[in-house]
C-alpha cells in the first residue's frame, strides 16, 4: 500500500508540473500569470460544498456530489480559465466580446447579463452557484446507498460529540455483571486473570472490586479483540448505566457481525473443500496401495511361474554336462524335458504379454462379422483329442444355429478352447461330461459350457478371473500359468460381451459367454 501511495504521489507531482508548464507555454505572452493563483483557488473552491455536505448533511449522496463538482469545474473553466487566453487567442477574444454563436448573455465574463463584476468574483459566483444547486437537487432526488449511510453516521456532525464515544462513566454496573460478560466472551481463565490483575492494582479483594471507568475501558479493549470494537462497546453499554447505544454503533455492530458471518462461511467452504480434497487423496492413496500390492503379487507370481521351468532346465542341463554318466536314452529324455519346459516358459511369457497388451488395448484387433457357432464348433473339434484322452463325453444341448457377431473369430475360438480345456482339466467325476449349449436371448448370443466336476466354491468364485489363479479341486494334470480365464475375459470384453460364472444344470462349474449380435454392439 505504501508503494502505491508513493507512486500515486509521484505521478500527481509530474502531472501538476506538466500542466503548469503547458499553461505557461501557451500564455507566456499574456498577463495571465499574475492572477493564476486566484484562478487556481477558484477551481479548488469547487470541492468546498462537497466538504460541507460530508460534514453536516447526512442525506448528501455520492452521485450528487460527483455531478456537482463536474458542473462546477465546467462553469469555472468557462467563466475563469478560458478568459485567461484572451490576449493570446483571437478566437477567445471574439468569444468574450460576442458570446458563443453570437449569444451575448452566454459571454464568459457576463453570464446572463451579469456584467461589470470582477472576473474572479463573477466566475466564483456562477461556478459555486451551479455546484451548490446540483448538489442540493441531486441529493434530494437520489437515495444514498447503505455504505454511504454508514459513512454518514460515522462522520456527519462529528464535532458535536462532546465526549469520546468509547468513554464509560461509573454507573450501576457491578463487578459480577462485567465478569459474566467477560467470562462468556473471553473464557473463565482470561476473565479471572483480568479481574485479579485489576484487584491487585487497586489493592482490594476481587470479591468487592468496584469497576472504574479505566477498568471498563480496559475490559472493552479485551472484548474488542474477540468480538470487534463496536460489538464490545454495545455489549458494555447495555451493562453500564448512563451509556446510550447509537444507531451508528448498531450499524457498526451489524457490519462486524456480517463480516464475521462471511468469514465463517468462507472458512466452512474452505473446510469442506479441504475435506473433499483429503477424501480424494485418501481414495487415490488407497488405489495406489492396492496397485502396489497387485504389482508385488503379480511379480511374485510371475517369478514363481518362471522359476519352476527354469529350475528344471538348469537341473537337466547340469546333468547333461556330466561326461559319460548317461546312456543315449537318458540323454534323449532329458533333452526332451528341457525342450518341453522351454516351450512352457515361452507360452507363459506369451500369455503375460498377451494379457498386458489386451488390458492396455495395444493388441491388434481385426473386428469383423463372423459366425460364432462356427468358432464354437472349431473349438470343440480342437479339444476332441483332449476329451478322448480324459474319457469325457460331450453333451451338446440346444444350439442357436448360424449367428453373426462382431469381433475376431480366432480370439473367440481361443476363449471356447480355454473353457472346454478347463472343464476337462478339473473334472474328476466317475463319468465325466461337458455340456455345451448356445441360444439367442434378447438380441445377444449366449453360450454355456458346464461340467459335472467338483465345481467352484463361492470363495474361489471371486478369484477365478484374477491373474495366476488356478483351481484347487479336481485331479489329473492341472498345469498352466493361471492366465487363461483372465485373458478370455479381456477378449470377450473387447468384443463388448461378458464372461461370467453362473449356476448350471450340472453339479460342476458353468461359464457363460454373452456377445451382442452383429450390428447391435
Amino acid at each position: 500500500m505504501s508503494r502505491l501511495l508513493l507512486t500515486a504521489r509521484r505521478i500527481s507531482i509530474v502531472l501538476i508540473l506538466s500542466l503548469g508548464f503547458f499553461y505557461f507555454f501557451f500564455t507566456r505572452d499574456s498577463d495571465a500569470l499574475a492572477p493564476i493563483g486566484l484562478i487556481s483557488f477558484t477551481a479548488i473552491a469547487q470541492f468546498f460544498p462537497a466538504l460541507l455536505a460530508a460534514i453536516f448533511w447526512r442525506d448528501a449522496s455520492l452521485k450528487a456530489v460527483s455531478a456537482a463538482i463536474l458542473v462546477g469545474f465546467i462553469a469555472w473553466a468557462w467563466c475563469c480559465f478560458l478568459p485567461s487566453f484572451e490576449s493570446v487567442s483571437p478566437a477567445v477574444s471574439d468569444l468574450l466580446q460576442a458570446g458563443p454563436w453570437g449569444i451575448s448573455w452566454l459571454r464568459p465574463e457576463a453570464m446572463f447579463g451579469l456584467g461589470g463584476w470582477d472576473p474572479l468574483a463573477h466566475a466564483a459566483f456562477w461556478s459555486l452557484s451551479a455546484n451548490v444547486l446540483i448538489l442540493t437537487l441531486g441529493s434530494l432526488l437520489t437515495t444514498p446507498s447503505a455504505l454511504e449511510r454508514i459513512q454518514a453516521n460515522a462522520f456527519v456532525d462529528v464535532f458535536r460529540r462532546s465526549t469520546p464515544q468509547h468513554n464509560f462513566v461509573r454507573g450501576s454496573a457491578t463487578a459480577n455483571d462485567l465478569y459474566f460478560i467477560a467470562e462468556r466472551v473471553l473464557g473463565e481463565r482470561r476473565a479471572a486473570a483480568l479481574f485479579e490483575a485489576e484487584a491487585l492494582e487497586t489493592g482490594v479483594d476481587p470479591a468487592v472490586l468496584d469497576p472504574t471507568p479505566h477498568f471498563i475501558g480496559r475490559l472493552e479493549r479485551e472484548l474488542a479483540g474477540s468480538i470487534g470494537a463496536a460489538s464490545a462497546h454495545v455489549m458494555l453499554s447495555k451493562v453500564v448505566a448512563g451509556s446510550d447505544v447509537s444507531l451508528e454503533e448498531m450499524m457498526q455492530m451489524a457490519d462486524e457481525t456480517q463480516q464475521a458471518i462471511e468469514y465463517s462461511q468462507q472458512l466452512e467452504r474452505t473446510s469442506a473443500e479441504l475435506r473433499l480434497t483429503a477424501r480424494k487423496l485418501e481414495d487415490a492413496n488407497a488405489q495406489l496401495r492396492e496397485l502396489d500390492s497387485q504389482k508385488d503379487e503379480f511379480l511374485s507370481q510371475v517369478s514363481h511361474e518362471v522359476r519352476t521351468p527354469m529350475t528344471s532346465i538348469r537341473s537337466f542341463s547340469e546333468i547333461l554336462l556330466e561326461p559319460d554318466d548317461l546312456d543315449q536314452g537318458q540323454r534323449q529324455r532329458f533333452v526332451s524335458t528341457i525342450h518341453q519346459e522351454s516351450l512352457r516358459l515361452t507360452k507363459l511369457l506369451d500369455e503375460i504379454l498377451d494379457l498386458s497388451a489386451l488390458e492396455r488395448g495395444e493388441r491388434n484387433w481385426q473386428a469383423a462379422p463372423f459366425d460364432a457357432e462356427a468358432a464354437l464348433d472349431r473349438a470343440i473339434l480342437v479339444c476332441d483329442a483332449l476329451l478322448r484322452q480324459k474319457g469325457m463325453r460331450v453333451d451338446t444341448g440346444k444350439r442357436a444355429g448360424a449367428t453373426m457377431v462382431d469381433g475376431d473369430a480366432d480370439r473367440l475360438c481361443q476363449v471356447f478352447i480355454n473353457l472346454i480345456s478347463n472343464a476337462v482339466k478339473y473334472n474328476d467325476a466317475a463319468d465325466p461330461v461337458v455340456r455345451i449349449s448356445s441360444a439367442l436371448r434378447s438380441g445377444s448370443y449366449v453360450v454355456d459350457i458346464a461340467d459335472n466336476g467338483p465345481g467352484i466354491s463361492k470363495s474361489e468364485g471371486k478369484l477365478i478371473f484374477e491373474k495366476f489363479w488356478r483351481g484347487v479341486s479336481g485331479s489329473g494334470d492341472q498345469g498352466g500359468a493361471g492366465l487363461g480365464l483372465a485373458i478370455s475375459r479381456q477378449i470377450v470384453a473387447r468384443m463388448d460381451g461378458t464372461l461370467e460364472l453362473v449356476p448350471g444344470k450340472l453339479p460342476g462349474a458353468c461359464f457363460r459367454v454373452k456377445l451382442p449380435l452383429a450390428g447391435r454392439a
